[in-house]
């Protein structure tokens, strides 16, 4: 890591009067050990390790959806997110806010942590582009709109015809398939992943098992995350149900012809 390393601090050296960004979409899976000799030619006093939290049932609902975009579903996705909720059951710890702080501190000593929380309502804006550098203290440059969602969820039976196509085309196809913009309903909607109660459940046991994270970081807050709203197009998308199926054989359909057609 030493090349790594000594460029990182030429960086910070000619660049440490600015506000200095370093960005890693796959943090909370990266090798905290290694990734922080890279930064050890930095003091520790002049470094925040920021991140936002996501509601734990959202985080749960964009690694389904992730992983069924790529592939590696089982046949039986329903079982899947059961067997998943009953692992989470039976050890919170590695899907808590606080084990991750103790992850960062472990590879950081003396970094200050600071974690935010993804909520688009109390956003600048509602958008997470804006309210990061506005924190930062950072003008968005001329012509950069973040009016729009960067990334729109696709829905869960749409996830799992891409995740057909991964698995006979490859990733790559599957991805530049995926960059097409399709406007039925079907392919692009959010909270059809757990069903009502499922979801209730997993945020408020993580909540509770996550306590200490809330006390030192968010004490003013009566709860971390406001319960979710669902409305009557929310709750129409259950599981193995006859619409849901007659909808993933849609998405499926959908997927297929633009494979065949581009």
């Amino acid at each position: 890591m030493d090349g790594f390393r000594e460029e990182m601090g030429r960086e910070y050296e000619a660049h440490g009067h600015k506000a200095c960004l370093v960005s890693s979409e796959m943090f909370y899976t990266a090798d905290l050990g290694r990734l922080s000799q890279v930064f050890s030619d930095i003091p520790a006093r002049e470094m925040r390790v920021v991140f936002y939290c996501r509601r734990y049932s959202d985080f749960f609902e964009a690694d389904y959806k992730q992983r069924a975009k790529n592939g590696r579903l089982p046949a039986d996705g329903s079982g899947y997110i059961r067997s998943k909720l009953s692992q989470i059951e039976a050890a919170p710890m590695q899907y808590l806010y606080t084990r991750a702080v103790e992850r960062i501190r472990d590879a950081f000593p003396g970094v200050t942590v600071m974690p935010l929380l993804y909520e688009r309502t109390e956003m600048l804006n509602g958008n997470v582009i804006d309210d990061f550098l506005a924190r930062l203290k950072v003008v968005p440059p001329e012509g950069c709109s973040t009016k729009l969602p960067a990334n729109p969820s696709l829905s869960r039976v749409a996830s799992e015809a891409f995740g057909v196509v991964t698995r006979a085309l490859g990733r790559k196809r599957s991805r530049q398939l995926r960059r097409q913009i399709v406007a039925d309903p079907v392919m692009v909607r959010r909270n059809d992943v757990l069903e009502p109660q499922e979801r209730v459940w997993l945020d408020s046991f993580l909540a509770r098992e996550d306590a200490a994270f809330k006390r030192e970081f968010f004490p003013e807050r009566d709860t971390l995350f406001p319960a979710v709203q669902l409305d009557a197009e929310d709750l129409r998308f259950r599981r193995d149900t006859a619409e849901e199926v007659a909808a993933l054989k849609q998405a499926s359909e959908i997927v297929f012809r633009m494979a065949l057609n581009s």
